[in-house]
């Protein structure tokens, strides 16, 4: 039988929090937990430990999509004996300490059906020359924006055009693919170089930071046209992107891109954790 003292079951409540609670920094889902802690000399029952259980299976399946296996852990039944060790129930204390490990180390990885997407469009008729287009991405707090990328969220930014023109095709080359900016990454499907691939939301200092650049990136008379996205925490509940279309062609005549269509999605936590979408606008200064 183990010894779960308060110490010992506080310590594993503490590691839940820090996933599943409010947390700090990366850490942190901003959830209500139904474990309580502890006081030294309480008796600790199977609901305390059920209860454990039922935080830690939030935690595993926001992560991975389903219940932890029973060859995993599972939980207790009243009356049962709580084992240091249980490699044939999986109710012992190591069982749950192990998994409270697991889900605080993949605590920023999400199952793609724990998260609902949407998309914010943004357009506009034929164009040349520069344009920018900015938009805002607004978090009610300071603790919800940690908590939106700490559960897995994600800001995706695509770009292209319906016209089928030669300079239509070329322009959906430079610009095709999705950018991804995440809790401390950025990733990118199509042409161009990722500056910010170590950039996410935690390494955001308050300065414009370039996380794409794809430069004289057309072909023939288009080889000057060049697609930027620029990023900024423009304070604790604001990012802003900036994306920069410049049209460079060389070529005579110097024909308009028929149109440009610009979508921003974001990623918020559903089912087990419930996260809050943030607010998705239009920024001034802009010329799209």
């Amino acid at each position: 039988m183990a010894l779960v003292t308060a110490n010992r079951f506080n310590t594993l409540r503490q590691q839940i929090d820090n996933v599943l609670g409010n947390g700090s920094g990366d850490t942190g889902y901003g959830q209500t937990l139904i474990t309580q802690s502890v006081q030294v000399g309480d008796l600790i029952n199977a609901t305390n430990i059920n209860n454990a259980y039922a935080d830690l299976r939030k935690c595993y399946k926001h992560q991975t999509g389903g219940d932890p296996a029973s060859n995993i852990i599972q939980a207790v039944q009243q009356g049962d004996l709580i084992k240091e060790n249980d490699g044939v129930n999986y109710t012992g204390w190591d069982q749950y300490e192990a998994l409270a490990t697991l889900v605080s180390t993949n605590r920023l990885t999400v199952d793609t059906d724990q998260q609902d997407l949407n998309a914010t469009p943004f357009s506009r008729s034929a164009w040349n020359g520069t344009i920018t287009l900015i938009v805002n991405v607004n978090f009610s707090s300071a603790d919800a924006r940690r908590h939106y990328f700490n559960a897995g969220g994600f800001i995706r930014i695509s770009s292209n055009t319906t016209d089928t023109s030669s300079k239509g095709t070329d322009w959906n080359n430079i610009m095709g693919g999705n950018l991804q900016f995440g809790a401390h990454t950025t990733t990118h499907s199509g042409n161009g170089t990722v500056n910010g691939a170590a950039i996410g939301n935690y390494e955001l200092d308050g300065t414009v930071q370039r996380l794409l650049t794809n430069e004289n990136a057309g072909a023939g008379t288009y080889s000057e046209n060049d697609y930027f996205v620029d990023v900024q925490s423009t304070s604790a509940t604001q990012i802003r992107f900036t994306m920069t279309y410049r049209d460079q062609e060389t070529g005579n005549p110097d024909e308009n891109v028929g149109n440009l269509n610009v979508s921003l999605t974001t990623a918020t936590a559903i089912t087990d954790v419930i996260g809050t979408a943030p607010g998705v606008v239009r920024g001034s200064g802009d010329n799209f």
